[in-house]
């Protein structure tokens, strides 16, 4: 009894020893790298919204928001502004403290088939109770990732 109980225990583990792994990647042609681009924006770029004398608008034509990006992709902003280059602040952001004053942040991205780009407008509305600033100089570090389309 003892020999058999042996015997499995070695047959065992020689199968187990002599059986391999199959290591099998899947590598999906249709993802977009993800890529972050920096831009530099000037105070004196931006613009009154049109609807407030209190909210500004940065408006930036974006070609790498294109269709892929717009229905399965996520864009996202992060600003550092030159007076503390030290870090970045993830918008939407609100009651963000500035030299000149406090803004509320946040962006919204759009894009049409029949145009070249798509467009990321960001917002700053200045939340101070006298004449509204725009927003200091900085730094808009976008980023665009992608991801599969989940069948819904």
């Amino acid at each position: 009894m003892k020999r058999i109980l042996l015997a499995l225990l070695i047959g065992g583990a020689t199968l187990t020893s002599l059986s391999s792994c199959t290591k099998e990647y899947i590598t999906n042609q249709n993802f977009l790298p993800g890529v972050t681009h920096n831009v530099a924006l000037k105070s004196s770029d931006w613009k009154f919204d049109g609807t407030s004398r209190r909210i500004f608008v940065r408006s930036i034509p974006f070609k790498e928001i294109d269709t892929k990006y717009y229905d399965f992709g996520q864009v996202a902003v992060a600003i550092s502004f030159d007076e503390a280059p030290d870090f970045f602040i993830n918008i939407p952001a609100f009651d963000v403290p500035t030299k000149r004053a406090k803004y509320n942040f946040r962006v919204e991205y759009s894009y049409t088939d029949n145009k070249l780009d798509g467009v990321l407008n960001i917002y700053a509305e200045d939340t101070g109770i006298s004449t509204a600033i725009a927003p200091p100089d900085m730094v808009a570090k976008v980023t665009l990732s992608d991801a599969d389309d989940g069948g819904n």
